[in-house]
């Protein structure tokens, strides 16, 4: 134990020295977690529709009413002569409401004119949810208008929004945000001070002393879960003030999660160090294997169930998978060991994993005595 906290103190003597990479460590975590948290939206809001209205009716301009009610659409008036398809293929709108002549006359008669709204699918989502929106206000406007019999009442069904009732943003984004700043950061860090050894030639020093692998290895990663602690509890912080943030009512799981996803990330950035033993490599490959892929495949921005099946597997793999879950589960949530433990395990054998590999590397390169 000696041995591992004196290399420990070691880590901690060079990592203070250098204030670019204490500044990388405490700092940009906060500015990206919050870009991370504030920039993503699920809602559509103020998406321009231009309007093509050939009828011009007083009955015309209360169809158009209801849209420009609504927040998901803003109306956009069209240009002199533009078509509807050069208008979406100029992106001036996302939309375009077509109400053709007679739709005042048609719709007294019951002949049920058809208004036509094209939508840019560039985005398919969004352009799913928008059809889906338009269609709520048609039924609204004719409801309301009493152009049609209301529908019989079979089934009155009331809908409630568990654990996040506001439908808030930004908790869902915060939380998923959250992981992914941990696990950054410590792999970067745990990367760069390895690689570093390499170039500079200290890393002989290990080989040559008394240091077993394992003692190296625990000894170096010590500080940078310190430094991941830090981290956390800033960003958790700032989660409070800015993502509206909860404390869980039983915050062991969350806490035991924290230090092994930590432990996780070093040990993933020494493994990137070890086998580039190059900064720059380094720094490459932890950009691809633990931010990049844990981004995509992690449940940050796509739900895990929607990713083909063909590289679904590859989100097991990541410990950002089952962080992201625990932490979604114990702040939004605000439920404990009864569905987080399958994940606590999954990020115990990744992290145990991690670390094996990193024995292995060190062991085939230490001097014998």
């Amino acid at each position: 134990m000696k041995k591992i906290l004196a290399q420990a103190w070691k880590e901690f003597s060079l990592f203070r020295r250098d204030k670019l990479l204490v500044l990388l460590a405490v700092l940009m975590p906060i500015v990206l977690m919050t870009l991370a948290g504030v920039t993503g939206s699920l809602r559509l809001r103020n998406v321009s529709i231009l309007v093509f209205d050939y009828d011009n009716t007083p009955l015309s301009r209360t169809y158009l009413e209801t849209y420009g009610a609504a927040l998901t659409f803003r109306m956009v008036p069209r240009q002199p002569g533009e078509s509807a398809e050069r208008a979406l293929a100029s992106w001036r709108g996302r939309a375009a409401l077509i109400i053709p002549q007679n739709f005042e006359r048609d719709f007294r008669r019951g002949s049920e004119p058809v208004v036509q709204l094209l939508i840019d699918a560039t985005d398919s989502n969004a352009a799913t949810a928008l059809g889906n929106y338009a269609q709520s206000l048609n039924i609204a406007f004719v409801l309301k208008n009493k152009l049609g019999a209301p529908p019989a009442k079979g089934v009155n069904l009331q809908s409630r929004f568990w654990y996040n009732p506001g439908l808030s943003e930004r908790i869902y984004f915060g939380t998923g945000g959250l992981g992914l700043m941990l696990i950054i950061f410590p792999a970067l860090l745990g990367a760069l001070t390895t690689a570093k050894e390499y170039e500079t030639g200290t890393i002989i020093q290990a080989y040559a002393s008394s240091l077993t692998a394992v003692q190296w290895i625990l000894g170096k990663a010590l500080i940078y879960v310190l430094v991941g602690i830090v981290e956390f509890v800033l960003c958790f912080a700032l989660g409070l003030f800015i993502f509206e943030f909860r404390f869980p009512t039983d915050p062991t799981v969350l806490l035991i999660a924290t230090v092994l996803y930590l432990l996780s990330g070093v040990f993933f950035g020494m493994m990137c160090g070890n086998a580039t033993q190059n900064q720059s490599a380094a720094i490459q490959a932890v950009q691809m294997g633990s931010f990049l892929l844990s981004l995509l495949l992690a449940g940050y921005i796509f739900a895990i169930r929607n990713i083909p099946i063909q590289i679904r597997w590859l989100s097991s793999f990541l410990p950002a998978t089952h962080y992201i879950q625990i932490v979604r589960n114990s702040i939004l949530r605000n439920v404990g060991w009864g569905t987080s433990l399958r994940p606590l395990l999954m990020l115990l054998a990744l992290t145990f994993s991690f670390f094996l590999l990193n024995v292995i590397q060190m062991r085939k390169m230490q001097f014998k005595g």
